[in-house]
């Protein structure tokens, strides 16, 4: 609602606000929610009930599991197409990775040093390189 409205309000079970306001509002009719959370069954129902898609915890043991235990119970839940999959990542492997687009893996993030802009730039470009990727210049 706070999205989408002028003015939102709201009583929930979990959740109560009296009229608020937020903005921009959005230029999505449909704003995707992806929900960060342990890759395990309880979860998954949830995410399928009530989400677009699932976000790794950071080092997350087995993506390739819990990506075939989303999608079953994604489909078992009766939601068309595939769910939206964030890896949070630490060091790129491209045959990883590779695995990873075969499996359904939407998105891999990897975090950024908090420094400089020289700094951060340098540390994109290391990992462009392991990816065998030109880095983009500044």
């Amino acid at each position: 609602a706070l999205w989408t409205e002028e003015e939102a309000e709201f009583d929930g079970e979990f959740v109560q606000f009296g009229p608020s306001w937020a903005w921009p509002k959005s230029t999505q009719s449909h704003i995707p929610v992806q929900v960060g959370a342990a890759g395990n069954e309880k979860n998954f129902k949830w995410i399928a009930r009530s989400a677009d898609g699932w976000i790794t915890t950071p080092g997350e043991a087995d993506i390739e599991g819990s990506v075939l235990l989303l999608k079953q119970i994604w489909a078992d839940a009766g939601r068309e197409g595939d769910p939206e999959i964030v890896v949070l990542d630490f060091k790129p492997v491209p045959e990883k990775l590779e695995k990873w687009r075969e499996l359904g893996v939407t998105t891999v993030l990897y975090g950024l040093p908090d420094d400089t802009v020289e700094r951060a730039s340098g540390y994109l470009a290391k990992l462009a390189g392991k990816l065998g990727l030109a880095p983009v210049p500044a």
